[in-house]
């Protein structure tokens, strides 16, 4: 292999510094962009097992008005 000038080194290990600080940059907003999904999934979660334990709460369907039983008159 031929031999690299003294510039050519410091530049290319001038890139390969940045290269890697990109690199760790670029895992540490995957790792954040993470944490945001599973405090999601997480409250999401939660909400669905607090409606399981508590009792449900439908409103109830009115029940029509019953007019009172008129007595036979023909007894």
């Amino acid at each position: 292999m031929a031999e690299i000038s003294q510039k050519d080194q410091l530049a290319l290990h001038e890139f390969s510094v940045r290269y890697r600080a990109a690199l760790a940059q670029r895992h540490l907003t995957q790792e954040q962009s993470m944490d945001t999904v599973k405090d999601a999934v997480r409250e999401q979660y939660e909400q669905e097992q607090d409606a399981r334990r508590s009792p449900s709460v439908e409103p109830t369907s009115p029940t029509p008005e019953r007019e009172p039983d008129e007595p036979d008159q023909d007894r």
